[in-house]
């Protein structure tokens, strides 16, 4: 088992019947609630970021190469032989025409999900998207998919067609098969998700897709926020999507992480180690091993560790770093510091720490977009993997997710947010 981290069909409109009366259903909606088994929702997570807040998602290229969309998958997701991305690509535009729905969110779901591995176990779901049989079993019998919509006359069963394979468990860790009944899934949760939002409890939140990962009741928001920052990198590594820079402080930024904008999960001032110092940055959520870029054009001035005791850095150059273990080393971990030059200005300093792997020696000069090294969690105790991001003048550190919002986004200041009770 292993454990992981985050042509249209026809539809058929067909007789409420007997489902009305089951003895398991609520008379509110004729079903048994679906949910994933241990998924708890973090609700200071929750206010973090707002769906109203989100920019319109980038639309997906019309026509869509397999091959490229199966590469560009494997490129954010790290050791994939050649020809799985190939298929993955294949299956991912086929399945997403079949049922109308977006290759490229499949692709995100595979990654966020199923961590790009066939036989990922999580959540109560299984295969590359983490499907879990037993909240649809009940639902997919004779080769279609039936499930309830709500209208001006009531309950309305509807049923789309899926007779290319058997809803089996073993037949789930079959990639091919998980991403066709994934995208099957993805369009009944569109038909339905109406009609679902108005039976019960929910946070606010954008898309179906996140009743894909939740069921009926959303309880974060969060979820679909991380699958559409996915699906983001995953359409700038297609090269359908360009990334979005900003003009501040005198400066044009884009963000230090692929798939702008992307989520400030800690802000500059909070309090670390009970109370004994303060964060001079922000924390930008992330995944092991994304590529750390150059947010300007600029100077490496350190690129080295950091190690316990007050001001105790150390620069390296690169295949020296094993010489520091990553156990002894101070909060920042392994970090890069740049200074981007203004016309008539001080200098800006930005640094980027408790990295992974680290590209850059001091003295380099780089590039917007060129790669820094990777996100990991050097000078970690408890904390997953995120960058840690600075942005200072002279006069001081700045927050940077006010300075540069736009291409990042969220108050990590904010109360938590609970689902409100539906009407």
């Amino acid at each position: 088992m292993r454990r992981v981290f985050p042509l249209v069909a026809s539809v058929v409109v067909l007789a409420l019947g007997a489902l009305a009366a089951s003895p398991v259903a609520s008379e509110r909606h004729p079903w048994l609630a679906r949910k994933r088994p241990g998924l708890r929702p973090n609700y200071a997570d929750n206010a973090r970021t707002l769906p109203g807040e989100w920019p319109a998602e980038p639309p997906s290229p019309k026509n869509i190469d397999a091959e490229r969309l199966g590469m560009a998958l494997r490129s954010i997701c790290g050791a994939m032989p050649v020809e799985r991305a190939k298929s993955y690509g294949a299956w991912m535009v086929a399945s997403g025409a079949a049922f109308g729905e977006d290759p490229f969110l499949l692709a995100a779901l595979v990654r966020r999900l199923g961590n790009c591995r066939p036989d990922s176990e999580d959540l109560g779901g299984i295969g590359l998207t983490l499907i879990r049989r037993e909240m649809y079993a009940d639902q997919i019998r004779k080769k279609e998919l039936r499930f309830q919509v709500l209208d001006a006359g009531g309950w309305r069963e509807q049923a789309i067609a899926v007779p290319r394979f058997p809803f089996a468990g073993p037949r789930l860790v079959r990639a091919e098969e998980n991403l066709y009944f994934a995208a099957a899934l993805l369009q009944m949760w569109r038909l339905q998700h109406a009609s679902v939002d108005g039976e019960f409890d929910q946070v606010p939140h954008r898309h179906h897709v996140s009743h894909f990962v939740w069921g009926d009741r959303v309880r974060s928001q969060r979820d679909e926020d991380r699958i559409f920052t996915d699906r983001r990198r995953i359409l700038e590594a297609y090269g359908a999507r360009s990334t979005p820079t900003i003009k501040r402080l005198g400066l044009t930024w884009r963000a230090p992480l692929d798939g702008a904008p992307r989520t400030v999960t800690s802000g500059i001032g909070d309090s670390r180690d009970d109370g004994e110092r303060d964060h001079r940055g922000v924390d930008l959520e992330s995944l092991p091993g994304e590529i750390v870029r150059a947010p300007a054009d600029g100077e490496v001035v350190f690129a080295g560790v950091d190690l316990p005791g007050r001001q105790n850095h150390v620069a390296l150059h690169r295949g020296e770093y094993d010489r520091y273990p990553k156990r002894s080393l101070g909060h920042g971990g392994r970090f890069v510091c740049l200074r981007h030059r203004r016309a008539g200005a001080d200098s800006i300093r930005t640094c980027y720490m408790h990295l992974e792997e680290v590209h850059v020696e001091p003295g380099m000069d780089v590039r917007a977009g060129d790669s820094l090294g990777t996100v990991g969690r050097t000078g970690m105790e408890r904390s997953a993997a995120h960058l840690h991001f600075e942005l200072h003048t002279e006069a001081g550190p700045l927050d940077a997710g006010k300075e540069l919002a736009g291409v990042l986004i969220g108050d990590p200041s904010r109360p938590p947010t609970y689902p409100a009770p539906s009407p």
